[in-house]
């Protein structure tokens, strides 16, 4: 999975810290990774599954996020966290706790090292402070999330590579991420990364219990029958465009404690009109939380 953000911490010291700012960045649909909360509890803290599940995260993170608090520079998970980063030539951003010296040298791997104080730092206090410095920087005109530097238009005679598209399931509401939507009813967001207009094709199946209970129904328009999530409109998705929709499952999900899981199929058709398939993932809900778990996997 692609990560707007890594969350770089130091648990006995920045635990708190980091799990505000990444529930806040989740409330404005920024992706962010904590290992706390986005690798398997099943995979024992330290073990090589743990470590291969976070590397994978900063290999795959578009920022380096690091939360700089009392002891970080020590601890080796961080400068192994660090030393791939460096090495993936991912973009950092360094927010300090403000009574630390902004010199913090900090020894990587194969004895070389870095200070801190080479890189710009934002200072902070609070974690309210920390959030909105974060949001700051990640959401004004210069540093936009819907325009990644990295990416750029290839010449109409160049083969594009594979459109980078990001979808999700929520129950957050658009315009008021502190509310959330209640079942039936189901959020979904889409957004287009690319340089170029892009068109998806949307196919949510759900499954209750282990039921197959089929894809998410349409509705009628002027007489018109309009199949947002079973595959029978194509969405027109311009660059860098976040789109926000919404839809019903079957009433009976709502009423039951049964597993309630959806896939979601999209297939994508570039400006030139090629076509690709991405694999399909699933979500399963959280009923105590009234929140979607990412599966790995579209196999229900």
């Amino acid at each position: 999975m692609k990560y707007d953000v890594f969350i770089c911490y130091r648990q006995n010291t920045a635990k708190d810290y980091a799990l505000h700012l990444w529930e806040g960045l989740k409330e404005y649909q920024i992706t962010a990774f904590l290992d706390i909360k986005d690798i398997p509890k099943t995979f024992k803290e330290g073990t090589d599954k743990w470590r291969s599940c976070r590397d994978q995260a900063i290999i795959d993170c578009r920022i380096f996020l690091m939360i700089v608090t009392r002891g970080f520079e020590s601890s080796p998970e961080i400068q192994k966290e660090i030393a791939l980063a460096i090495n993936e030539k991912k973009e950092f951003m360094c927010l300090r706790y403000r009574i630390l010296s902004p010199e913090i040298p900090i020894d990587l791997l194969m004895k070389s090292h870095i200070n801190l104080e080479e890189y710009q730092q934002i200072p902070f206090d609070t974690q309210e402070e920390l959030l909105r410095s974060v949001l700051d920087n990640l959401l004004e005109p210069t540093k936009r999330m819907e325009r990644p530097p990295s990416i750029k238009q290839p010449p109409a005679e160049e083969k594009r590579p594979f459109p980078l598209v990001h979808f999700t399931i929520t129950q957050a509401v658009q315009n008021n991420p502190m509310v959330k939507r209640k079942l039936p009813n189901v959020g979904f967001n889409i957004r287009n990364w690319n340089d170029s207009p892009i068109r998806a094709r949307v196919k949510a199946r759900v499954f209750l219990g282990g039921k197959d209970l089929g894809l998410v129904k349409g509705s009628y328009r002027g007489g018109k029958y309009m199949g947002y999530y079973d595959g029978k409109v194509l969405w027109n998705i311009n660059p860098y465009t976040l789109f926000f929709g919404n839809f019903s499952v079957p009433r009976i999900c709502a009423e039951t404690d049964q597993d309630l899981i959806i896939e979601v199929n999209v297939d994508l058709i570039d400006i030139d009109g090629r076509k690709y398939r991405l694999l399909p993932v699933s979500w399963t809900f959280m009923r105590d939380k009234n929140d979607w778990f990412l599966e790995p996997t579209g196999d229900c």
